[in-house]
């Protein structure tokens, strides 16, 4: 799973990966489209299912922000990952957790020690166990890979498997 954080995916740049259960993927398509975001490719395992989208509105061909927890219905999840939040401006890439509509927790990979949401410190401790953030945390180029490898280590996320 971790080769897939900082580059762009499948012929495509600035790509959100969302992780989902408890949200027909019908729902989740519907409601993508809705937002003017094209899905571009879906994935599903035992637990979790997947759907890769263009972060841009094909309409305004902006950043506005996918209202996901809209897209959450009680009972559903989403684990989302904006992979480029922004290429031109080299954003790190990011990461929100929302459940029955409301956002749990969110941080940039810029700032992993900075969460935000219902439950700031849901990760923390996931976190830490990597050496991402805390007294023993040790920075390197593999900070992403290792931050993402926590999260889905975390939500039990299946691997995504890129070319």
């Amino acid at each position: 799973m971790k080769h897939w954080v900082r580059r762009p995916l499948p012929q495509r740049e600035e790509i959100n990966v969302v992780f989902f259960r408890g949200v027909s993927t019908d729902a989740l398509t519907r409601g993508l489209l809705a937002e003017r975001r094209l899905p571009l490719a879906y994935g599903k395992s035992e637990d979790w299912s997947v759907i890769m989208h263009d972060t841009l509105s094909w309409e305004s061909g902006d950043h506005d922000l996918v209202p996901y927890g809209q897209l959450c219905r009680r009972g559903g999840e989403l684990a989302v990952f904006v992979t480029e939040p922004c290429v031109a401006k080299a954003h790190a890439p990011a990461f929100e957790y929302y459940r029955d509509g409301q956002l749990i927790t969110h941080f940039s990979f810029e700032e992993p020690s900075r969460p935000g949401g219902g439950d700031p410190p849901m990760l923390v401790q996931a976190l830490t166990a990597a050496k991402v953030i805390g007294p023993e945390a040790v920075s390197g180029d593999d900070d992403d890979e290792r931050i993402v490898e926590a999260i889905a280590e975390f939500f039990a996320l299946p691997e995504l498997d890129m070319p």
